[in-house]
């Protein structure tokens, strides 16, 4: 995937196409303060970047949509994502276009879509596999799925990243950053299998399974042996209460057997019991249930009641207050005056004075409100009381009828002997209820059996397939091939230490050179040697991902390669040195081994007069010129 125009539509209307050549490099030669630093955030945001870094200033202020021309497998992909208005960090408005080669004038006809939905399809687009990578147990950072944006670690190289000490990829430096790269770069490499990441998830989920499982035919074993023996004894408790009859046969010895007739029992649950003044019992306690019913339902009318009350007493006070307040401005009552004018300096006012008139009408008001509440208090009152009154009636029958029902077990002994009966009756269904809820057939067992044999044998094929030994040889055979090319062209720029191996760690995320110690970037001494690195280690991985056809975009931006030789900010176009001409050498040279495979896109002060460098200008930002055309100001 590689990129063939960066589009922008402007607030006027008007398209601005900058277009690239593919499998080359790409040079935007230019001073200071033109935009030059702009694409790389440009390209960052189209690719499905949260937020849009570019600068405030003109290119945010005249441009409403920015836009990528794609190619991929020779299929053109049109994407674009709206500025965000000002105040915001991003905006969720994208569309795109497929098989369109021609950037369009406008973005009538585009396909529109949110940002999750741009990511998703350029990273099926790219070939990246469904993945999921779910941390250790002890790891409390949620799982990851790698995606389109997780490759622009290595493909974008913004200024303040191109030759720093510190970080090596880009947006390493933002929080969580270098664990993501960490998790996902490997998938990236080819050094876990395309599946791993799902296969990592399956394969904890199994793990889970299998200990519940485990957990289960234990307890259910323990039921079928020591656990027998307390289903025997319910049974005969069953039996003592009338629960079954005494001379239904139950093998004893057999676990299923018992286990059926306690189920027989659970579904039938006999509880019927005919005695004289039962029914009256049974009346009488329909009774008191209606009754608390009726005592629930007035408590919270009485509640009510009484909150409201405590509202129209608010108002009350609130009201009379203002009513006092306006009285004692009668004094209007017998004066005239015009509302236009101060009353008390006559200058005019903006906002007109209320008249005598809307002062007395405001008394009017507020003290016919206070009329009616007022009046509505006593109403309220005894409404209250009525219904704290009925409340205490209903207690009181409530108690009566409780006094009844206690006289009829006293005076009725079968009734209470049988009421015991009962109560025996429910506890032991109980009991044999939770039994049952806690033991499974032997049928289920055997499934319980079988699915355990299937999860077992699963986990053991999943960990063939993520088998540490053979990940961690095909890691270090991949960083052997990264070291070999990182180490000869380390000599081919003349870095320190140039005569020993340099290595790219992936624990650390770092260059590192065996010297008679190991020294890891940060501790290379001067710029030159910060930009080489970042150089070596980039291009080798490019060169990995092109010779696998891994699936990462074979694009690289790097933006000011020539600023640890020459001022960033420096107004001189003929920025040129022995340094740079062997840094741009180096970036031909891959390019040009990779051809059509890679393309780089470089913004820079340095404008070499060396014919390879000239024929890879596309554009010269010096006399005027810049990415958003200084017409674009005026907005229509």
């Amino acid at each position: 995937m590689q990129i063939t125009a960066i589009a922008l539509y402007g607030a006027n209307g008007k398209k601005r196409v900058l277009p690239l050549r593919t499998g080359a490099v790409n040079i935007i030669t230019g001073r200071s303060k033109t935009g030059k630093s702009a694409i790389g955030d440009i390209i960052d945001y189209c690719f499905g970047g949260s937020s849009c870094n570019i600068a405030e200033g003109f290119v945010r202020e005249n441009v409403v949509w920015y836009a990528l021309q794609l190619i991929h497998n020779g299929e053109h992909i049109f994407i674009a994502r709206e500025n965000p208005p000002q105040g915001q960090a991003s905006t969720n408005k994208c569309c795109f276009l497929i098989g369109t080669k021609e950037i369009p004038d406008n973005l009538e006809n585009a396909t529109p879509i949110d940002n999750e939905g741009l990511e998703k399809m350029l990273t099926g687009k790219i070939g990246i596999p469904e993945n999921r990578f779910t941390p250790p147990l002890n790891r409390s950072r949620p799982t990851l799925s790698a995606n389109i944006r997780h490759t622009l670690y290595y493909c974008i190289q913004n200024q303040d990243e191109t030759a720093s000490q510190k970080v090596l990829f880009h947006r390493q430096s933002e929080p969580f950053m270098t664990q993501s790269i960490k998790d996902t770069l490997p998938l990236f490499l080819g050094i876990i299998n395309e599946n791993a990441l799902a296969l990592e998830a399956e394969r904890t989920v199994l793990k889970r399974e299998a200990t519940i499982l485990r957990r289960r035919i234990e307890e259910t074993r323990l039921i079928e042996g020591k656990g027998l023996h307390r289903a025997t004894a319910l049974l005969a408790e069953a039996k003592e209460i009338g629960l079954i009859a005494d001379d239904e046969q139950v093998n004893l010895s057999d676990y299923n057997d018992v286990r059926n007739a306690l189920q027989s029992i659970n579904e039938s649950k006999t509880f019927n019991i005919s005695v004289s003044g039962m029914d009256r019992i049974s009346s009488l306690q329909s009774k008191v249930d209606n009754h608390q019913q009726e005592i629930d339902a007035i408590s919270m009318e009485i509640r009510k009641t009484e909150e409201y009350l405590e509202q129209v007493k608010g108002y009350e006070v609130e009201a009379g207050q203002q009513v006092m307040r306006l009285k004692s401005i009668g004094l209007f009552e017998q004066i005239d005056f015009n509302t236009n004018h101060c009353p008390l300096c006559s200058e005019i006012i903006s906002n007109t004075l209320p008249g005598a008139q809307g002062i007395r009408d405001s008394i009017t008001i507020l003290a016919d409100k206070l009329e009616n509440v007022t009046r509505e208090r006593p109403h309220l009152r005894k409404h209250t009381d009525n219904l704290i009154a009925k409340r205490q009636q209903l207690r009181e029958e409530v108690d009566t009828i409780q006094l009844k029902i206690d006289a009829i077990y006293s005076e009725n002994k079968e009734a209470a002997r049988h009421r015991d009966l009962f109560v025996r009756r429910a506890r032991v269904a109980g009991r044999i209820s939770l039994w049952l809820e806690s033991v499974v057939i032997s049928g289920e067992m055997d499934d319980k059996r079988d699915r355990l044999v299937e999860v077992d044998a699963r986990i053991a094929e999943i960990n063939s397939l993520l088998d540490i030994i053979e990940i961690e040889e095909r890691k270090q055979s991949v960083l052997s091939r990264l070291s070999a090319m990182m180490s000869k062209w380390a000599t081919e720029l003349n870095l320190e230490h140039s005569d020993c191996p340099f290595r790219f760690d992936m624990i650390r995320l770092t260059v590192i050179a065996d010297w008679e110690r190991p020294v890891p970037l940060h501790q290379l001494g001067s710029g030159s040697n910060w930009l080489g690195c970042h150089l070596i280690t980039l291009f080798a991985l490019h060169t990995f991902f092109r010779q696998h056809n891994r699936p990462v975009p074979g694009f690289l931006f790097i933006d000011q390669p020539s600023q640890v030789f020459f001022p960033p900010e420096s107004s001189d176009r003929n920025v040129d040195s022995d340094e740079v001409r062997a840094v741009y050498k180096f970036i031909f040279e891959r390019t040009k081994e990779l051809n059509p495979n890679m393309q780089v896109i470089i913004v820079d002060h340095a404008d070499i007069n060396e014919k390879y460098f000239q024929d890879a200008v596309i554009e010269k930002w010096w006399d005027g010129v810049k990415l958003v055309p200084t017409d674009w100001e005026e907005k229509f």
